[in-house]
């Protein structure tokens, strides 16, 4: 099974969590690996967990957002074994040009729980023009409904009809 396959392919049992503020439980992001620093975001900070299978795997969607500081990020997650192989992120933020993806596009049985970002190939490059240069969604700012759209958009998670935020 590889990323795009995963990525495309019918969502199961979908929950899609409420926003909250303060630290993410590691039950909701499972990693034995894990400092607790990477559970831990300031007060500054939105995120939600949106949870599914897809394909037998146990899937998830962390969004972390900050629109005070303008920063987005939708993480697509395996769970195996207690671990959560980060297999795509998508995001914005004022340190990197423009809306763009890190995804891992082996194959997910291959993918090192360990190694978040290594060997992932960043979509567009830096160096690439970037057709989305602004912190929206469509033509509206990002706030807690449209980072939710996006996700849901971008992981193709809207399975037989609208989710509401």
């Amino acid at each position: 099974m590889d990323t795009k396959t995963l990525i495309v392919a019918p969502k199961l049992q979908l929950r899609t969590g409420e926003w909250k503020r303060g630290p993410i439980q590691r039950s909701q992001w499972p990693s034995r690996r894990a400092k607790s620093k990477a559970y831990k975001f300031g007060p500054r900070y939105q995120w939600r967990i949106i949870t599914f299978i897809a394909c037998g795997y146990d899937c998830r969607v962390r969004i972390l957002l900050n629109v005070e500081a303008q920063i987005f990020r939708a993480t697509f997650g395996v769970t195996e074994d207690g671990e959560t192989k980060v297999i795509c992120d998508y995001e914005w933020h004022a340190s990197e040009p423009g809306w763009h993806c890190h995804a891992r596009c082996g194959r997910v049985a291959e993918i090192d729980a360990a190694k978040n970002r290594f060997g992932s190939i960043r979509l567009p490059s830096a160096r690439n023009f970037h057709r989305r240069q602004d912190f929206k969604f469509g033509n509206t700012e990002i706030n807690e409904v449209t980072a939710f759209n996006c996700a849901v958009t971008v992981f193709r998670i809207r399975q037989g009809g609208d989710l509401f935020p």
